[in-house]
């Protein structure tokens, strides 16, 4: 077969994406990607300050701590940490969604977690759609006794 080198340059209109950047793993941080499991935590921790206790959470089970976008949005936790369409696919082992709602663009990045616990207060969040174990119950009561367990 003939090759042959064409001229070519797309009307850049046509074009509906960009790159606009790249972002590295920051020194001394983790590849959630690589992680066997993960504790997520979204917008159900109301504040900054509640990040703590999720922590606790994930230290207690030699988890890692990832989020979903909101959590990344008001800068509480850096965009590595970030699991859904616009932050990164995840397939751990464990998968548990603390305060997390379950919306399609999240649910896209960790929806091939082997098993996933979410704990949430609303029992219509769709979450619960595809968890394997679910509990609905207030986060700020459940995760000091999960910590207490398995500490």
């Amino acid at each position: 077969a003939e090759v042959r080198e064409l001229d070519f340059a797309p009307d850049e209109d046509a074009v509906r994406s960009k790159v606009t950047g790249y972002e590295e793993v920051g020194a001394g941080d983790v590849d959630i990607a690589e992680a066997e499991v993960l504790v997520s935590v979204g917008r159900g921790i109301e504040e900054e300050e509640n990040i703590e206790l999720v922590q606790r959470l994930a230290d207690a089970l030699g988890a890692t701590l990832s989020s979903s976008r909101p959590i990344v949005d008001n800068g509480w936790l850096p965009k590595n940490r970030q699991v859904g369409q616009s932050g990164k696919v995840v397939t751990p082992k464990v998968y548990v969604a603390v305060g997390i709602s379950g919306a399609v663009q999240h649910v896209a990045g960790m929806k091939g977690a082997e098993t996933i616990v979410a704990i949430n207060n609303d029992p219509n969040a769709p979450i619960f759609d595809i968890a394997d174990y679910g509990i609905v119950d207030d986060l700020f009561d459940v995760v000091p006794e999960l910590i207490e367990e398995f500490e």
